[in-house]
């Protein structure tokens, strides 16, 4: 039998290097930041089901959203850690049109090879008047200026990501113009560099606090808050198509009060 090649991939061993990463030091630090940041706005938000769609588990991420039906991608059913993950080739996700309250991209544009796919498929299921958010680490930074260097000069958690992409604000603001999406804000935070020392760490943390309520473009991280334009003509291409994944194929399709939990 045939299988087609799938159009969003991860290399070989790219799971395993961002989990490693998101356990070390340096990645607990951005997970932390990431969360306070995230946490009053998730709190404002509400509807019926929320998809995630990243490089980590991010229960504790989402775990103060208003929105209560949750759901979220893993590559494999091996790591499949709660009922309501969904296992799945991310550009041909098994989900109804304009199904989403929020989609929320955390550092997945970096993790596969054809990064604008999988925004095409998140801008497919997101509700008109609905919201999308993309975490991604920006190249305008310490970060995107530390791949320069010698591998031996940057630290371990960076190297093990040196095959991810990293897509500008302006770039990736472009493509969503092309979908019909707009952004709605951007917010920037982490200045610190891109160092795995604990104490380093602790000791510029305060001054990066500082440093995110600027709002400086040239931060290690950017926030982007999307909306679908009401009327957008996006829609999936009609047609079964087979892929390396292994997506659960729906009896009928789905309709958006059938994706509601019951009480």
């Amino acid at each position: 039998m045939h299988v087609q090649k799938a159009e969003t991939e991860m290399t070989p061993g790219c799971w395993q290097s961002w989990q490693k990463f998101w356990q070390s030091t340096l990645g607990q630090a951005v997970l932390e930041a990431e969360t306070a940041l995230l946490k009053p706005l998730l709190q404002e938000l509400h509807g019926y089901h929320l998809l995630t769609l990243g490089s980590c588990p991010v229960h504790d991420l989402v775990k103060d959203c208003g929105i209560r039906h949750q759901i979220e991608w893993r590559p494999s059913v091996e790591l499949a850690d709660t009922p309501s993950c969904l296992i799945a080739d991310p550009c041909l996700l098994p989900l109804p049109d304009d199904s989403m309250d929020l989609v929320l991209l955390h550092h997945s544009l970096e993790l596969f090879t054809s990064p604008h796919a999988l925004l095409k498929e998140a801008a497919r299921i997101t509700l008109p008047k609905g919201e999308m958010m993309i975490l991604s680490f920006n190249p305008n930074s310490l970060w995107g200026l530390s791949r320069l260097l010698p591998a031996g000069l940057q630290a371990e958690p960076v190297r093990e990501l040196q095959g991810m992409q990293l897509l500008s604000q302006t770039r990736l603001t472009d493509w969503l113009e092309f979908l019909d999406m707009y952004p709605d804000e951007a917010r920037h935070i982490f200045h610190r560099p891109p160092c795995n020392r604990e104490k380093l760490q602790q000791k510029l943390k305060q001054l990066d606090q500082k440093l995110d309520r600027r709002d400086w473009p040239f931060a290690g991280i950017y926030l982007l808050r999307v909306r679908k334009r009401i009327g957008s003509p996006l829609r999936r291409v009609v047609g079964q198509k087979n892929t390396g994944w292994l997506p659960v194929q729906p009896v009928s399709s789905p309709t958006r009060s059938s994706l509601k939990t019951e009480k």
